[in-house]
């Protein structure tokens, strides 16, 4: 049996997942697919974690330069790169924690899977339990974007850099 709903939204990033919690505000019955992780490439493994060690280290660096020729000396600074991921990590899970309550909050159903349409109406997707068919009105794409090869350049990719 297929669920039913006024809009379904395919990408939880940034642009999915203010659009899936407006359309519930407007009065809609939302659906999000989420291949992964709620708050898409930007909240889990780019912008945010970046500006997160980018915070913490320039917080170092003052402790370690700036603070000592203000007159205000904590001691020896140490570094810790294990903790400062630690940290940065609790900032990720705060900020997807909080977008998966507010989808909650404004009746938005999260599904993990990946979505293939099979009509202008309906699409399949396939979770962890396996596969479901979603009908709805409307359809939004927010999947987002990916790293494009630039001919000529070689990019060194490191997965998994937690």
């Amino acid at each position: 049996m297929a669920k039913n709903f006024d809009a379904v939204v395919i990408g939880a990033g940034p642009g999915g997942y203010v659009c899936a919690i407006r359309l519930a505000q407007l009065g809609k019955k939302t659906a999000i697919i989420e291949k992964e992780n709620v708050g898409g490439v930007c909240l889990n493994v780019g912008c945010i974690p970046s500006k997160a060690i980018i915070h913490a280290s320039k917080s170092y660096y003052n402790v370690s330069h700036e603070l000592p020729e203000m007159g205000i000396t904590a001691g020896t600074p140490k570094f810790d790169p294990n903790k400062m991921q630690e940290w940065k990590n609790t900032v990720v899970k705060q900020l997807t924690g909080g977008v998966a309550t507010v989808l909650k909050a404004n009746g938005v159903e999260t599904i993990k899977g990946t979505a293939v349409f099979k009509d202008a109406k309906t699409i399949e997707v396939t979770t962890a339990a396996g596969k479901e068919t979603i009908t709805a009105t409307n359809f939004v794409i927010a999947t987002g974007s990916r790293v494009v090869q630039i001919t000529n350049i070689t990019l060194k990719r490191k997965k998994n850099i937690d």
